[in-house]
């Protein structure tokens, strides 16, 4: 039975229908308001807002058209609105942070509300009892790109910026623009007309204000102009200077790679993709040509430590783990609209968290190795074998071991690469120097029952005597370099030559080609940077960029100048 609709809400009401009991408002945290019979014009804003705890809301069984403009619940995660007569559901906009939400019985709520609602709840995962987490990211951000790119087409083929720019004339643009967009563009089921409508106006407003916003409108430069304070003289060896530095995202790992993509008519395009891994075990997949985050995956219960797509199967994905296993997966191809599908196809057990992934060259579908936290451990990765599971084939071991000491045992390997078909470069951490060594050689010594294997070593490169873990190598194999950072943010260069690989043989360790001097950017009220460790280090094949990543969240990207 309803309470009388001349009730008003008020403190005291608030206090008993809440829970905790508590005597003050700031203190709530579940509130049942429900079967009050209430309008919009019976929620109290400002006494409302006062509730910055509460969690739970039920406004069920009531008359409410749509939720009082100005109300902040920051705390809200879930709210019942079943049961009304719910007509405007852009007003729950302002209650973003809401997880689970309600609406069943709203006669005059249609689908194209519950997608307005997905669109404008950002953390909304549960609607009316169900998980929509799929539904939700490709109407967030699969459609929405899509429909971005049509409406940018739109604007190409048909219009411009007036001249000059004045606030009459860029409206008229902007009405004829919207207008154009909104009749041109076809996108889902009718049913879904009236949403696809509301979308195209608001990215047709949205992309038509940035093309009118200023650079210091549309968004701050961070990053740091190279000047003749910053630049680097090396020796003649790689002239280089800094060409950019870039401020990363929170991710561990990165991984390219280029699927097909599906057209319409059954033809079907390559894609270049991107997928990042980290703290969640979670792999977004990304194609940054349009900016567009179109799915995600859980790989592992716990972080992503390393990733790698196969040279061979561009759709397989390897996924190194925090819970000591590294996982292959099938991402297949992609749809018009962004779908995939995911397949588990092996797992491989470590001993330890996997830290490097390296395929051979000549035959990436054959064996897997993996620089680990305790050692070097190779994976016969072969589908056409039965097991699923697997567990390594061998372990790689090393000079430096017989080293151990109580404080060390040198066996975590936070370098690896190969620097052609046969030679692998890999450092130990505290070794102080790079090995090279044949994985030819290696392997063909292997009797088949010996778990360890001593690595054939070719050469030692000698490095830096740091303390400092997980400074990574990197390899140019078409030019014949090694790169190594340091903890000083110096880059340690090796031109690999038969002359070098000679001197070996004598028992000495090969120096450097040239060291490259942290350059020592400068940010505006910062002052110079001084030298971070060099995380990783990445080139392209014919080395005209060689790309540094630091402990500082930069990357610096140096270029090669050519003589």
């Amino acid at each position: 039975m309803f309470l009388s609709t001349m009730e008003k809400i008020t403190e005291q009401i608030l206090l008993e229908k809440s829970s905790p009991k508590t005597n003050r408002l700031e203190q709530i945290k579940i509130l049942n308001l429900s079967r009050m019979g209430l309008k919009g014009e019976d929620l109290p804003v400002p006494l409302l807002s006062k509730l910055c705890s509460l969690e739970q809301l039920d406004l069920s069984g009531n008359m409410l058209q749509e939720i009082p403009k100005g109300l902040c619940l920051p705390s809200l995660k879930i709210l019942n609105c079943s049961n009304n007569d719910m007509e405007d559901v852009v007003s729950l906009e302002a209650l973003r942070n809401v997880e689970e939400l309600r609406l069943e019985d709203n006669l005059y709520l249609t689908v194209n509300d519950e997608h307005k609602v997905i669109f404008l709840l950002p953390k909304l995962r549960i609607f009316n009892g169900k998980d929509i987490s799929s539904t939700a990211h490709h109407i967030r951000h699969g459609s929405t790109e899509i429909l971005r790119k049509r409406v940018i087409g739109v604007w190409e083929r048909s219009f411009s910026l007036p001249d000059p720019i004045t606030a009459q004339s860029l409206a008229a643009v902007e009405k004829r623009f919207v207008h154009a967009a909104c009749t041109q563009i076809k996108y889902g089921p009718n049913s879904l007309s009236e949403y696809t409508k509301w979308r195209v106006e608001m990215i047709a407003k949205e992309y038509l204000k940035s093309l009118t916003c200023s650079d210091e409108e549309g968004g701050k430069i961070t990053d740091t102009t190279p000047t003749k304070e910053n630049e680097v003289k090396p020796s003649a060896g790689c002239k280089c200077n800094v060409a950019s530095t870039v401020v990363l995202q929170e991710f561990f790992s990165l991984a390219w790679s280029t699927v097909l993509m599906s057209r319409t008519g059954g033809s079907a395009r390559p894609c270049n993709i991107l997928a990042a891994g980290g703290k969640r075990g979670l792999v977004k997949l990304i194609h940054p040509r349009v900016n567009l985050a179109f799915g995600e995956f859980r790989a592992s219960r716990r972080a992503i430590s390393i990733m790698r797509f196969s040279p061979r199967n561009a759709s397989f994905l390897f996924t190194g783990t925090y819970e000591n296993k590294i996982f292959l997966w099938d991402i297949g191809g992609l749809d018009r609209d962004y779908n995939f599908k995911i397949s588990k196809l092996l797992v491989l057990e470590t001993c330890s968290t996997p830290l490097h992934l390296s395929l051979l060259p000549t035959s990436p579908d054959a064996h897997l190795l993996s620089g680990c936290d305790d050692g070097l451990y190779i994976f016969d990765i072969q589908l056409s074998k039965n097991t699923q599971k697997r567990n390594e084939e061998m372990e790689i071991v090393f000079p430096v071991y017989k080293k151990k000491d109580k404080k060390n045992t040198y066996r975590t390997i936070d370098g690896l690469s190969f620097l052609s078909d046969d030679i692998v470069a890999s450092k130990s951490h505290m070794q102080g120097s790079i090995y090279l060594w044949s994985w030819r050689a290696t392997r063909a010594s292997w009797n088949g029952r010996k778990k360890e294997v001593p690595a054939v070593v070719l050469a030692e490169l000698q490095w830096s005597s740091t303390d400092v873990p997980y400074l990574s190598l990197g390899t140019c194999p078409g030019y014949g370099y090694v790169v190594c950072g340091d903890e000083q943010g110096r880059l340690w260069m090796y031109h690999i030559t038969d002359t070098m690989m000679e001197k070996f043989k004598s028992g000495k360790t090969i120096s450097a080609t040239e060291v490259l001097e942290w350059p020592s950017p400068v940010r505006a009220g910062m002052g110079a940077l001084e030298g971070p460790s060099i995380n990783g280090i990445a080139m392209d094949p014919d080395l005209h960029y060689l790309v540094a990543l630091t402990d500082k969240n930069m990357a610096v990207v140096w270029k090669r100048e050519s003589r």
